[in-house]
């Protein structure tokens, strides 16, 4: 699919100094502090990469599904759990790796965390055939696209409830239902999708298993979100669609711990992703106020611009420190998985969820208006970042369900007194 491009008029010595590899030398000097010796060799290799690989084949006219492979080849479609001979892995490193490919480029990045995180996460902790090992093996290289299938037409919010139905049928399992909102589905190879054998009991009976691109009575279709036209988001119908047992990574009931397992993962990358948009935006403003001349002086020597920047910027250093403790956080889940623990760290990604993506929108809205109408253009990758921040505020959980999780483990706190 095409889209539109627009015509060119930025200030040529403007554009230079707007260039990937400086907004990176800006970021670095930011983010070095934060990381370790080891996270920062991480980091700069990785910057490398995307300058050489995929800065010189980004063509915002085309989706960015091509660009797949390229990640695939540096293992870079995900870097929290370990695969093949890769030494950097953990959540930290997940986080540089969103927030670098996100300065480079934020539809990229959102693509890229559904595909390499979101879809195989719950296949590195479950999928343990043959089968769910080769469909791992394939997306991680960049090679198939991946999808996850939870959100349906009248069930949002309350991932629970689901109408999907699934029919064990001892050898295979039978999927009827329609998915909505789901992330690269229209183009997807393989679908994680979640359905309940009785509805009026989805805890106990929600399965979780991997749909296959060429399984008779399945059906894709793309919905008009126009925020990001190189992603392609969609309807996921399933009519009688079977799935063979060596497909099933989560039986009846386990689907639906499987599920809820997953959702701190997915909202700590989405965290990444959202400080990515922050320093893309934050740094564009930065450099942008600093070159435009107007009435004969750079404009951010006017206080009515450097007041504002400097104050995203004081916002942007928390919220990363923040950020970067998830990854902290994450790490302990996973080693103390009583269910105390596992509430205090939904909790806190969902805090921390909220807070970033929040951010992110509101520094690249307020860096349109602090560099005017040029960041309403193409030339600028302000205005895509802003669309692309408005998705990542609803994916993972909308603002007010993030609040409502965290205002529910603080009226828990009260059972302590």
């Amino acid at each position: 699919m095409d889209i539109m491009t627009g015509v060119d008029i930025l200030d040529g010595e403007i554009k230079k100094k707007l260039s990937t590899k400086n907004i990176y030398k800006i970021f670095n000097n930011f983010i070095t502090p934060l990381i370790t010796e080891e996270e920062r060799a991480f980091l700069y290799e990785l910057e490398d990469f995307l300058l050489k690989e995929i800065e010189p084949k980004l063509d915002y006219s085309k989706e960015v599904y091509d660009l797949f492979p390229i990640l695939g080849k540096k293992n870079y479609m995900q870097r929290l759990n370990k695969f093949g001979d890769m030494e950097h892995y953990g959540m930290r490193y997940e986080l540089l790796l969103a927030m670098a490919t996100t300065i480079m480029d934020p539809e990229l990045d959102l693509a890229r965390v559904v595909s390499g995180l979101i879809f195989t996460n719950p296949i590195f902790q479950h999928g343990s055939t043959d089968r769910a090992q080769e469909i791992l093996a394939e997306t991680i290289s960049g090679r198939k696209v991946g999808c996850i299938c939870i959100t349906e037409r009248t069930q949002g919010s309350d991932a629970v409830n689901m109408k999907t139905t699934v029919q064990d049928n001892n050898d295979h399992l039978v999927f009827n239902g329609e998915k909505v909102y789901t992330t690269n589905g229209p183009v997807a190879d393989y679908f994680i999708a979640y359905g309940v054998s009785d509805v009026t009991n989805p805890r106990g009976t929600m399965y979780q298993g991997i749909i296959e691109r060429d399984f008779k009575g399945l059906e894709t279709h793309r919905l008009g979100i126009n925020s990001v036209p190189r992603v392609e988001i969609g309807q996921t119908i399933f009519s009688n669609v079977k799935v063979p047992k060596e497909n099933i990574i989560g039986g009846r009931g386990q689907g639906y711990k499987n599920l809820f397992t997953g959702l701190v993962a997915e909202r700590d990358t989405i965290i990444g992703s959202s400080l990515g948009i922050g320093w893309l935006t934050a740094i564009t403003s930065l450099i942008y106020t600093n070159n435009r001349q107007q009435f004969g002086k750079p404009i951010f020597n006017n206080q009515g611009v450097s007041f504002p920047i400097t104050k995203l910027f004081t916002e942007l250093m928390s919220a990363t420190v923040l950020g970067l403790t998830t990854g902290i956080e994450y790490r302990k889940l996973l080693k103390y998985p009583d269910q105390k623990f596992v509430k205090y760290n939904a909790a806190f990604s969902s805090g921390t969820k909220f807070l970033t993506s929040n951010l992110a929108h509101r520094i690249a809205y307020e860096t349109q208006h602090i560099c005017g109408g040029i960041a309403f253009t193409d030339n600028l990758r302000v205005d895509k970042a802003l669309e692309v921040s408005k998705v990542q505020e609803v994916i993972g959980g909308s603002r007010n369900i993030q609040l409502f999780l965290v205002s529910r483990t603080l009226k828990d706190m009260m059972s302590i007194l």
